[in-house]
């Protein structure tokens, strides 16, 4: 047992940290929070489209007949692989097929996972705020330095304590440069006529992203598939699978892995289809760890030499690998994501409630007040460079209570050294889910009973009807005010709805007739193919909301030497300048009549 600790201990962190990264991945604003008012978006920002990302991301929830339904259709998958391997023999042409099967999706999911993962890297290295002498420091893409709260600026690009590192003037740009270059998005358009349409915020990482997976998965599928690639695999396909499944309810999520005990059960232990189809396929649905294999290698022994010869035929003979199925980890792991889920969702209700006593004390109103949502991913190296008791409400946020989620992963814990225990005494192959299921509903259960939450946790729901009942009420509100939006929207222009003159920017005449040309020609159209990629620029005297403009009155011109303009003035100039070359009088204001 002492010389497999290695490689146990390799498994067992390997089934926590897809589980763990992706849960915490799949997190969405409950419904008992309220969504984010829009503020002023900022060229740079770090969390620019992850709620668009979230909102338009379609979630698989599952439903009770699921249950019946999973074990039946992975027992005939599983009969169908098995037959067929017997039927062929050699399985070469079957690891082929389902090889280019799984490339396709483990293209998608791998650009998802090393996406992410470099944000994170993005997040350490290069965070949007730190915290340094007491204070709060903001960075400032467009001024090109950080800006603390009361007014004081850092040109250094570096965080934390590293700000106090010289860094040569040529270096500190370059660094400057390419965390404007990581943190710009560009928006993606695609549209193929009634076929598809896409548009879709993308960044550099995206690009590396999908560059570095493509690769990585042509050399799995036509290459070598090495048991490390392998892992990177599977790993990008619990990650994926487990931000795009939920079991919707807590009693529908004990159904189905209740159903799946008993597959995982009969299909080990009263058949030989499940171990041999993880044996003999070759395809990333299975984690591999290798066994000590007692060989020595030969330090600088060219190839073709005896010496090497013999140390590959050691390991042809010796070597051997632990498996653990991916379903081992997605099953019981849909289950912890959800408890996550769960535990953000009780941060919230808790807040609308003392929202609730506390207005109710203040007013006498009953009505109960939904705390707004903050967010709850990312942010990661933010929260690592800001000191705990400096953090705002957004990194709060980000850190709430966990109980649920901690009790759920102990479980999973304590399954799966079980399940490594009795596979290393009986010296055969275990059903995971046999212990593993266990684990994880008695961790759930017996904490939601602990802690009084039983009621909550068997009510609680991820049904999108939820979130459809909930924008409908609150779509009655601009219902109400209709009359008057379409009062304004409806006066002459120049005029308020009463009639009273007010103040208007008068257009040039020639980009009016050359709108209104090009929509008359659109008429006569047809766009079978667009694509654009569209980049966000800041053209002189644009409005684009900085951090550098909200402090405005702490900067000088010694302190932080940067482009710094009155975009308010430079429009009035320009303005006025324009009404010169058109015969105005400059101090006379354009009314449209």
């Amino acid at each position: 047992m002492r010389p497999l600790f290695p490689t146990y201990l390799h498994l067992l962190v390997s089934a926590i940290f897809p589980i763990y990264t992706a849960a915490h991945a799949s997190l969405t604003r409950p419904p008992c929070a309220a969504p984010e008012k829009g503020e002023g978006k900022r060229l740079w920002d770090d969390d620019g489209d992850d709620d668009e990302e979230l909102a338009s991301r379609t979630i698989e929830t599952l439903t009770p007949s699921d249950a019946l339904l999973f074990p039946i259709l992975a027992g005939a998958t599983l009969a169908l692989l098995y037959f067929i391997l017997k039927w062929l023999q050699d399985p070469a042409w079957l690891n082929w097929c389902l090889g280019l099967y799984f490339s396709q999706v483990g293209l998608f999911f791998a650009t998802r996972f090393l996406k992410d993962a470099f944000s994170l890297l993005r997040s350490f290295s290069l965070p949007t705020s730190y915290s340094g002498a007491g204070q709060i420091w903001k960075v400032d893409q467009k001024a090109r330095c950080f800006i603390s709260n009361s007014g004081q600026i850092v040109q250094s690009p570096l965080p934390g304590w590293l700000r106090h590192v010289p860094l040569p003037s040529p270096i500190s740009r370059r660094i400057w440069t390419l965390r404007k270059g990581l943190y710009l998005k560009a928006q993606l358009e695609l549209r193929l006529h009634r076929i598809l349409g896409i548009k879709q915020s993308v960044d550099l990482l995206d690009v590396v992203s999908l560059s570095l997976a493509s690769a990585l998965v042509s050399v799995h599928t036509f290459i070598a598939k090495p048991w490390y690639l392998t892992n990177f695999l599977g790993f990008s396909f619990c990650y994926g699978s487990l931000q795009f499944i939920t079991p919707t309810t807590a009693w529908t999520g004990t159904l189905i892995l209740g159903a799946l005990f008993f597959y995982d059960i009969y299909f080990v232990f009263f058949t030989p289809l499940m171990v041999t189809v993880a044996t003999k396929l070759d395809v990333p649905i299975k984690l591999l760890f290798p066994r000590p294999d007692g060989c020595v290698y030969p330090v600088g022994a060219p190839e073709g030499s005896q010496a090497m010869e013999e140390y590959l035929q050691c390991l042809a003979k010796n070597r051997t690998m632990a498996m653990l199925g991916l379903g081992d980890i997605v099953v019981p792991g849909m289950l912890l994501a959800f408890a996550l889920r769960f535990d953000l969702y009780l941060f919230y209700l808790r807040q609308s409630k003392s929202i609730g006593n506390l207005e109710q004390e203040v007013s006498g109103d009953k009505k109960q007040t939904s705390p707004t949502y903050l967010g709850a991913r990312g942010k990661w190296g933010e929260r690592f460079w800001t000191g705990r008791g400096l953090w705002g409400k957004e990194l709060q946020a980000r850190s709430f209570p966990k109980p649920y989620f901690y009790a759920t992963v102990v479980g999973y814990i304590i399954g799966m050294i079980t399940t490594v225990t009795v596979m290393q005494v009986a010296q055969h192959a275990q059903p995971a889910l046999l212990y593993l299921v266990p684990g994880v509903l008695l961790s759930l259960w017996g904490t939601a009973l602990f802690r009084g939450d039983l009621k909550l946790l068997f009510d609680y729901s991820e049904s999108p009807e939820m979130e459809e009942t909930s924008r409908e009420e609150k779509a009655k509100e601009p219902k109400q005010n209709k009359s008057e939006d379409k009062s304004v929207c409806d006066a002459e222009p120049g005029h308020d709805k009463d009639g009273v003159g007010v103040d208007v920017e008068q257009k040039p005449e020639v980009h009016v007739q050359k709108t209104g040309e090009n929509r008359k020609g659109d008429k006569d159209q047809l766009c079978l193919i667009h694509f654009a990629i569209t980049l966000p620029i800041e053209p002189p005297g644009s409005n684009v909301k900085t951090i550098a403009d909200d402090t405005a009155q702490a900067l000088s011109h010694e302190s932080c030497p940067t482009d710094k303009i009155d975009t308010r003035s430079e429009n009035a100039e320009g303005r006025s300048r324009d009404r010169e070359n058109e015969g105005e009088p400059p101090g006379k204001r354009a009314r449209k009549q």
